[in-house]
């Protein structure tokens, strides 16, 4: 059961996300995981579409972001030439009707959210008038420098520590400094590629294709490195070997498909790659002190 300090900060996240996403319910954000502040949310499709997304002709009071992890997966007719170490992105202004179209599979995306006078402002120090893509997606570059003030952004607001609140709003600044400065085509010096952006680009891939079979063998190739190489990297940057943070990653995922009870822990088993529901139980046991079962029923409960 919940607390009843967590089902408070639950519900005031939720205002906060229906002031910044618009006339949504939870019920539309079953499997999209959200981080959201005073003036930015992040919303991520974690196992499934954004149901408030694929709803026609839908709209947000926010200015829209989409930031695609590889120009494959975007579901737009991209219209740049992307540059190295950089990601798509797809912006639309506060207001304007659109949606994006459901397929066989969901497209792991970040949805950045700006409220609209926060994003102005911020844009009119740059001694601009307010942004000229009201009627269509404005693409644009971005470099590979943004990701780590994202991930940091979501930490920080799942870590919910003291003074998380003003982190978060200095986070927010950058990112919006950086989606405008990309926007505007501002140099701010080239991203640097490491062997923590290979790594990260592995971890997207990861949480895109958490159900399908993926072996060590498969991802040192994607990082261009050997699987000894590969394995040693991966642990310094994530802490934990490939295998056990991709179990780690399919119990999260699970773990949403759980909360939202629209699947049996059979389903979810064969969804979230394990190769059998035994086996599925047993880690997610192993993992949650508790088994799926009864995890699912906590949440029908609250």
């Amino acid at each position: 059961m919940f607390s009843i300090k967590a089902l408070e900060a639950r519900e005031r996240d939720f205002m906060d996300i229906k002031r910044i996403v618009g006339d949504v319910t939870e019920n539309d954000l079953r499997y999209v995981e959200c981080y959201v502040s005073k003036n930015i949310g992040i919303f991520i499709p974690s196992v499934g579409f954004c149901q408030y997304a694929i709803t026609p002709a839908h709209t947000h009071p926010s200015y829209s972001f989409i930031l695609f992890y590889s120009k494959e997966q975007s579901f737009f007719e991209d219209n740049i030439d992307l540059p190295d170490e950089h990601y798509l992105v797809a912006a639309i202004a506060p207001g304007v009707p659109h949606e994006e179209k459901p397929s066989d599979h969901f497209t792991r995306y970040v949805a950045i959210l700006i409220e609209k006078d926060y994003f102005e402002t911020v844009y009119r120090q740059y001694g601009k008038s307010n942004p000229d893509f009201n009627r269509e997606w404005k693409q644009f570059a971005v470099g590979y420098e943004i990701m780590p003030y994202i991930k940091k952004f979501m930490s920080e607001y799942q870590s919910g520590i003291a003074g998380y609140e003003n982190v978060l709003e200095h986070l927010s600044g950058i990112i919006c400094h950086t989606l405008i400065r990309s926007l505007l085509e501002i140099q701010t010096g080239g991203s640097i590629i490491t062997e923590r952006i290979e790594i990260e680009n592995i971890v997207e891939y990861m949480h895109q294709h958490f159900g399908e079979k993926i072996t060590i063998e498969k991802l040192a190739k994607r990082a261009n490195m050997s699987e000894s190489h590969f394995i040693r990297v991966f642990k310094k940057e994530t802490g934990l070997s490939p295998v056990d943070y991709l179990i780690a990653l399919r119990i999260e995922k699970a773990k949403k498909l759980l909360r939202a009870g629209t699947k049996n822990v059979t389903e979810i088993s064969m969804l979230c790659g394990f190769n059998s529901t035994s086996h599925f139980s047993s880690s997610f046991s192993r993992s949650e002190g508790i088994s799926p079962s009864k995890y699912q029923n906590l949440y029908k409960e609250s």
